[in-house]
């Protein structure tokens, strides 16, 4: 060493500014980053701190899985298991006895009404139309009418000739029977009518119809009876059997659907 050098042994020289560095000694130890020695981390290109300049990024940067974030979802949008599986989505709780009961309630509400309505207006339909276009005049006292079997002929008179009475006759005293009836009518002309006699043929004939007290009876018909009495007898009762089977559908429905709800 120099005269007036108080650098210690082992240790670089301080560098003035605006000369070029002393040269180190030999012996002397290169202090860490000076003049081209090796950087301390981080700094020029030397291995930098985890997270800085590429390296490794912590958990939950650069897209990298983030600390305590959930797996990813499996398809169909389950969510996985606590032990890292897939997990089935629970099934919908099934509600038993609603079937039953919407078809009971249609049942009884919908289907046995408009049987048994059906039904009437099915029967009555043949006489409507008859009743709208007004009874058939006879001309005179008497005239004659073509019956098949099993078909009805109602006996008018006018209102105004109310006690007048009326006879029917078949070509054989068997091939008519006489049935009670009675009501009023009122014709399109605006004549009204009482109802007189009642007659079916169990055969087929032709019927003699025979007045007194009135020159212009009226009558209505030939109605098949099978065609009135079938549908006014078969509509109700298919309509209360369809009404009862629909209760009893919607009572078996309402108890399984309560006890669907409890369990």
């Amino acid at each position: 060493m120099s005269d007036g050098d108080t650098t210690a042994p082992g240790q670089s020289r301080r560098p003035t500014y605006g000369l070029p560095a002393p040269a180190p000694e030999p012996g002397d130890a290169a202090a860490p980053g000076a003049y081209g020695s090796p950087a301390p981390q981080g700094q020029y290109g030397s291995p930098a701190p985890q997270g800085q300049y590429g390296s490794p990024a912590p958990q939950g940067q650069y897209g990298s899985p983030a600390p305590h974030e959930p797996a990813a979802w499996t398809s169909h949008g389950a969510a996985p298991s606590p032990a890292g599986g897939p997990s089935a989505p629970a099934p919908a709780r099934r509600r038993r006895g609603l079937v039953p009961l919407i078809i009971g309630l249609a049942l009884l509400i919908i289907v046995g009404p408009a049987a048994a309505i059906g039904g009437i207006i099915w029967g009555f339909s043949g006489v409507m139309g008859q009743a709208t276009d007004g009874p058939t005049v006879v001309q005179g006292a008497s005239g004659t009418v073509d019956m098949g079997a099993n078909e009805m002929l109602i006996l008018y008179v006018p209102t105004a000739d109310a006690g007048a009475t009326c006879t029917v006759e078949g070509a054989s005293p068997s091939d008519l029977t006489t049935v009670p009836t009675s009501g009023t009518i009122t014709a399109p002309d605006g004549t009204s009518y009482e109802q007189s006699l009642g007659v079916v043929a169990t055969a087929d004939t032709t019927a003699t119809i025979t007045c007194t007290g009135t020159e212009a009876p009226a009558y209505m018909g030939p109605l098949d009876v099978f065609g009135i009495a079938l549908p006014l007898i078969l509509g109700p009762i298919i309509g209360v059997v369809v009404g009862l089977v629909g209760l009893v559908l919607a009572i078996v429905g309402a108890v399984l659907l309560v006890r669907s709800r409890r369990s």
